[in-house]
């Protein structure tokens, strides 16, 4: 499958408007129906530091999704709200049954 990750850092006084970004993105599941999978992760270490991933079923989809009005506006309130630190499509392989 393949996605995208965004490591992002909010400004403190701005932590909670970019939780709603991240709600409001979820909310759109009904309408990416090719996205698989939508995470959010708070660096331990470092407060207001996230990791955003997307999952989608084909790379065709995810063009399309990159392209469109929503995800711009992900995008510019993420310059608003904090720092992008970076944004890179990446390959996620299927879990392996064996534990490994």
């Amino acid at each position: 499958m393949i996605g995208f990750e965004m490591s992002v850092k909010i400004h403190s006084q701005k932590r909670m408007e970019f939780l709603q970004v991240f709600e409001m993105s979820q909310a759109f599941d009904d309408h990416c129906l090719d996205r698989i999978r939508l995470q959010l992760f708070e660096k331990i270490n470092e407060t207001n530091t996230f990791l955003w991933q997307e999952e989608w079923k084909s790379e065709e989809s995810l063009t399309l999704y990159c392209k469109d009005s929503r995800f711009r506006a992900t995008m510019g309130a993420i310059s608003i709200l904090g720092k992008l630190i970076h944004l890179n499509r990446v390959i996620f392989e299927k879990e392996s049954t064996d534990g490994c």
